[in-house]
């Protein structure tokens, strides 16, 4: 398979990329052994992931547990399409997903917590919380909400600019101009449409097909989505999963563990509101 360019991009084991995307090494390895994945090799021979391979692996996996194919019809398709989606939007990112470690590494400094105390109270390995603190990119929205979460914050305040005074009673964002917060993994881009309101978040999500929450997360208050584009998976306390198409709407209590993923081959875009804010 096709690997770009890799500099200046961070890079993860075997068993982090496996983390990452919900997967396992044994599975990753019998896709390399079958073609569908080709990642680098270190001097020892060890494998490397990039953000690429990240983005690959939820590819295949959307191929597999969505579509229902098997590895001969996945190689067919991953053979007729482009790269993985989350590549265009790649470039944008760096600066801001560095700035989005750091203010991980800041909150639990704030707490006086080592790395060892952050990863037993989130079940997330040193290595993980490591490697994002440095480089800001690998962690899916789960593993924020849970670090966010144990450092006594939301992933929204975390990713926050630094605050400005307002200059007016309203804010008006324009359509295109929303400002876009840092990386929060392979395939998801968040746009946030009112960062001046203290009660609530509301922003505007564009997620590649594939992309996913990585597991279950819970945090204080309600939460409100609606669909403006695509199919959308939603599942709350693991009771039932609802597939959300254009103009659908859900809501719910945002202490019930939820996950969710974009299902389908084109771009899911969503309005998504909590109260307070809490993501």
């Amino acid at each position: 398979m096709h690997n770009p360019s890799r500099s200046n991009m961070p890079e993860f084991g075997i068993t982090q990329a496996a983390q990452l995307t919900g997967t396992n090494p044994s599975t990753l390895r019998l896709w390399e052994q079958h073609g569908l994945l080709s990642p680098l090799r270190s001097p020892t021979g060890q494998r490397i992931y990039g953000e690429h391979d990240l983005g690959l692996i939820s590819t295949i996996l959307r191929l597999r547990k969505v579509e229902g194919l098997n590895i001969s019809a996945i190689k067919r398709a991953l053979a007729s399409t482009a790269p993985a989606p989350q590549d265009p939007a790649r470039p944008k990112r760096s600066a801001n997903t560095q700035q989005l470690g750091r203010q991980f590494r800041v909150a639990r400094q704030k707490h006086d917590m080592s790395l060892q105390e952050a990863a037993d109270a989130t079940g997330l390995p040193v290595s993980f919380i490591s490697t994002f603190e440095r480089t800001g990119q690998g962690a899916a929205v789960a593993s924020l909400q849970r670090l966010a979460a144990c450092y006594g914050t939301t992933v929204t305040e975390l990713s926050a600019p630094p605050a400005r005074s307002a200059d007016s009673s309203a804010h008006v964002v324009r359509g295109g101009k929303a400002r876009q917060a840092p990386s929060f993994g392979a395939g998801i881009q968040i746009f946030q449409l009112a960062e001046t309101l203290q009660s609530l978040d509301c922003q505007r999500w564009v997620l590649q097909p594939g992309a996913q929450s990585d597991g279950a997360y819970s945090h204080e208050g309600e939460e409100f989505i609606h669909v403006l584009h695509g199919r959308f998976h939603i599942s709350v306390q693991g009771l039932k999963t609802w597939e959300l198409v254009a103009g659908d709407s859900i809501s719910f209590d945002s202490r019930l563990l939820h996950s969710w993923s974009a299902a389908g081959d084109e771009p899911t875009v969503l309005l998504w509101v909590n109260t307070p804010r809490s993501f």
